[in-house]
């Protein structure tokens, strides 16, 4: 038998341990009070030596107690194995033990787990196989679009919500300013309002019209003019019918051949001032549109402080702040659009504005205005392009941009994919 490491290092019996107690005891007394002088490189050995003493005692009862319990747990195995086979006798035999190693309780549990666990990967697998279909179709994620503010309610009745304002809240350049310098009232919209969005992105595209869920999936539909607020922490976009009047000129300027109109262009001479002020922007380059391009914000209702920042003059957005223009020809039954994205983020004078006017967007109402700034006669008065008037929006309450349903859109356009005549490489 083998004798246990562990118990021989004390007495078990009660009488052998009080004499052992009893002499050190009296080993300890003898030598209080006595000094030895031991030179150094003795006092280095003798703890040396006695580290490792020390160091194999201890693998000695760790070895020994392993042993015990892996001798434990085989005896246990083979008392099972043994009681799940067939007994001739009462009282059956010692049986040989096989060559082979036995293994313990534990790995045949954790191999039995192994293969438990595969058996049911692999069931799960043949499931989802069988059950979806080999090509999953796209589809377009259609996320709500902001409401239109409820007619006749009072002003700050409601948020996050958009309206048309009245346009002759707006004063523009009067048939005379030229020599008197004086402003009148516009008369109607040229391009109506046709709602607006606002969603959260760490990456504000441009370009956000080839998004199929803007606009509650009907962009589309008819022609639109895109106006695409790059901000810091996503994007605000309002969208502004077309007229039919007004396409000839929108596609001949983007170098697009309308097969629908032969080439020929409806004579300027028909239209208003204002209207051919309008045709004249949609023919015109990038440059020459950020020359004429003005935009007009009002403040119909906020604090004292963001009036004053805003102020209500008109300025040409171009000197502003970087404006990029984008034209998506028409496909199919798909309409055409004009997009003009604003980069708010890289103008020190729209982050300045941002950061006063932010604090209050839940409470504040504004109108943005825009219009072809009248440089002749011939478009003379001005009218305003395009209005829109915001009821205190929220980001915190913003959508999540919706993906681009194209897989070339996983990384949205940038300004340097789009050409010298606004459309998009890639």
């Amino acid at each position: 038998s083998r004798v246990d490491i562990s118990t021989c290092l004390l007495p078990d019996d009660p009488l052998p341990f009080a004499i052992l107690a009893a002499v050190g005891a009296t080993f300890f007394r003898f030598v209080q009070g006595q000094v030895l002088t031991v030179q150094l490189d003795m006092l280095v050995l003798f703890g040396l030596s006695s580290g490792l003493i020390g160091y194999q005692l201890a693998l000695l009862v760790m070895g020994a107690s392993i042993q015990d319990s892996l001798q434990h747990s085989n005896n246990q195995y083979a008392s099972i194995i043994d009681e799940g086979s067939p007994r001739k006798n009462e009282i059956s035999k010692p049986q040989p033990r096989p060559a082979m190693k036995r293994q313990s309780i534990s790995e045949v549990l954790l191999k039995k787990s192994v293969q438990s666990l595969r058996s049911t990967l692999s069931r799960e697998s043949n499931f989802r196989t069988a059950s979806l279909p080999k090509i999953i179709p796209k589809q377009i994620v259609m996320v709500p679009t902001l409401p239109k503010f409820p007619e006749g309610a009072p002003i700050g009745s409601h948020s996050n919500c958009w309206s048309s304002p009245i346009s002759k809240d707006f004063h523009v350049r009067g048939a005379n300013y030229l020599k008197d310098k004086k402003k009148v009232p516009s008369d109607d919209f040229l391009f109506p309002c046709r709602g607006c969005d606002i969603f959260l992105t760490d990456d504000p595209p441009v370009n956000i019209g080839r998004n199929s869920s803007i606009l509650g999936g009907k962009l589309r539909e008819v022609p639109t003019f895109i106006i695409n607020y790059r901000l810091p922490w996503g994007v605000f976009v309002s969208y502004h019918e077309i007229p039919q009047k007004f396409v000839p000129y929108l596609r001949r300027g983007n170098g697009y051949s309308d097969p629908s109109s032969f080439g020929i262009l409806p004579p300027l001479a028909d239209m208003a001032p204002g209207e051919r002020a309008v045709c004249n922007f949609l023919l015109s380059d990038s440059e020459e549109r950020d020359a004429v391009w003005k935009m007009v914000p009002v403040v119909v209702e906020g604090p004292w402080v963001v009036k004053r920042v805003v102020g209500g003059k008109p300025a040409i957005v171009g000197t502003k702040l970087p404006v990029s223009y984008v034209y998506q020809p028409p496909e199919g039954n798909l309409a055409d659009y004009l997009e003009a994205d604003l980069d708010i983020v890289s103008s020190a004078a729209a982050r300045n504005i941002l950061a006063v006017v932010r604090s209050y967007t839940q409470t504040l109402t504004i109108d943005l205005g825009y219009v072809v700034q009248g440089n002749m006669v011939e478009e003379l008065p001005e009218q305003m392009m395009l209005g829109l008037r915001i009821h205190g929006l929220d980001p915190l309450t913003a959508e999540v941009l919706p993906p681009f349903e194209d897989e070339s859109m996983d990384h949205p356009a940038r300004i340097e994919d789009i050409d010298e005549n606004g459309y998009d490489t890639d």
